[in-house]
């Protein structure tokens, strides 16, 4: 599995911030592991970035080291977000897919309004039993998911759709529509599902047409959640943004979308359409 190269450029400055401090020390590897009780092994592998320390980690050596606040400040930072922000799909794997549309869920509830774009996939919360079922069952996805508990989560998260004290935007692209997930019978079914949805008072969707001109490029999906958070998701990152200039910037791209998207008739028309040829 490839790693985000903007986790790869987080974890060298962390090991190389650490390994400068300990030659500025003067103390060796093994001068080190002997202070904290670690393995020499252990030492080498945080200075080359073979492994991501814990926060608990990274604070044991800067307590050692005792660098100035600015330094301690920006490596301790690095740390949070390595352990904190990021999740490989390994980590996700081991928990349980059906465990993280929970925490999502969690997470939804604290939120008034949600807007998602999603250029290449339904939105989950608008998905059908069988879209998503496709969805975790693909076979880089399903090893090692329970796919039912997986799918029975995500559908427990759209009751939120019906309660009218949120509000929902949602800007999908064309290429999201016509990319197949399952049998005809269940894109027929999840396009009627999206045109149905789209008529809730609290449910704004919007439709990004292929020959419709957007000044942004939409090279991945996120969902902005009020305006405190951002969520972010490939292949094998999960990835939580909270810098308020992030969540500017997502706000701003999200609105050139939703500028320049189709809606209610006009969406419900070319929803439709494509049902029409998966007849």
């Amino acid at each position: 599995m490839a790693i985000p190269e903007s986790f790869e450029r987080d974890r060298a400055e962390l090991a190389e911030g650490i390994r400068q401090l300990r030659a500025v020390s003067g103390m060796s590897g093994v001068a080190v592991a002997g202070r904290l009780g670690w393995s020499q092994a252990k030492v080498s592998k945080i200075e080359t970035g073979k492994v991501v320390p814990s926060s608990e980690d990274v604070g044991a050596l800067l307590d050692l080291y005792q660098p100035p606040t600015e330094v301690r400040e920006r490596l301790e930072e690095r740390a949070e977000t390595l352990n904190d922000r990021y999740a490989t799909l390994r980590m996700l794997r081991k928990r349980g897919l059906h465990r993280v549309q929970e925490d999502i869920g969690r997470n939804a509830q604290s939120t008034s309004v949600i807007r998602s774009f999603q250029p290449s996939l339904v939105p989950g919360l608008l998905q059908t039993p069988e879209y998503a079922r496709a969805v975790f069952g693909q076979p880089l996805t399903m090893e090692t998911t329970d796919v039912a508990r997986a799918v029975r989560a995500r559908l427990d998260r759209q009751t939120l759709l019906f309660d009218p004290e949120r509000q929902f935007h949602f800007v999908i692209t064309e290429a999201a529509l016509r990319w197949r997930m399952g049998d005809s019978a269940t894109m027929r079914a999840q396009l009627d599902r999206l045109a149905n949805l789209s008529t809730l008072e609290n449910v704004r969707l919007g439709v990004l047409p292929w020959n419709v001109f957007v000044p942004q490029v939409p090279k991945n999906g996120f969902t902005v959640l009020d305006e405190r958070e951002v969520s972010v998701e490939s292949f094998t990152t999960h990835r939580s943004i909270s810098e308020p200039r992030d969540i500017r910037f997502h706000l701003e791209v999200f609105q050139l979308f939703a500028d320049a998207a189709i809606y209610d008739d006009e969406a419900r028309a070319f929803l439709a359409e494509l049902t029409r040829e998966h007849a």
